[in-house]
């Protein structure tokens, strides 16, 4: 039996472990980023809180010698999980990006006015050219 261990290991196909979860927090407003983009990272989270309006900031870093899009979508979340609809005044819920080989660009969203969202959720996506 231990001498066909490895070659029932090696028929087993292998699994897939979902998306890359990011999470960043400061107290005030979380922001996690899921991605199943790859060859392109999420770098320098950042979460603010100021004059009643969340700001989450990050970059997406193409590490591919070739232009990608990357997909995202977002929502702005409550403290009780429940979703800031309006939101979609502020920022559009739905965003295409393109990332030039080996280049990073930085992506900022802003909450809607006067709501208290605690959660920013994004989601990202290789859309293929």
């Amino acid at each position: 039996l231990y001498t066909l261990l490895p070659a029932i290991l090696l028929a087993l196909p292998a699994c897939s472990s979902g998306p890359e979860v990011l999470t960043h927090d400061n107290g005030q407003i979380r922001l996690v980023i899921e991605s199943d983009v790859d060859g392109v990272n999420v770098e320098d989270m950042k979460v603010r809180f100021e004059n009643n309006r969340a700001t989450a900031q990050f970059n997406i870093v193409n590490g591919d010698d070739d232009a990608r899009r990357v997909f995202v979508s977002l929502e702005w979340l409550d403290a009780q999980n429940f979703l800031l609809e309006d939101s979609m005044e502020a920022d559009p819920k739905e965003h295409t990006f393109s990332v030039r080989g080996n280049k990073r660009r930085t992506l900022t969203f802003f909450s809607p006015d006067g709501k208290k969202p605690t959660t920013l959720r994004c989601s990202l996506e290789e859309v293929n050219l």
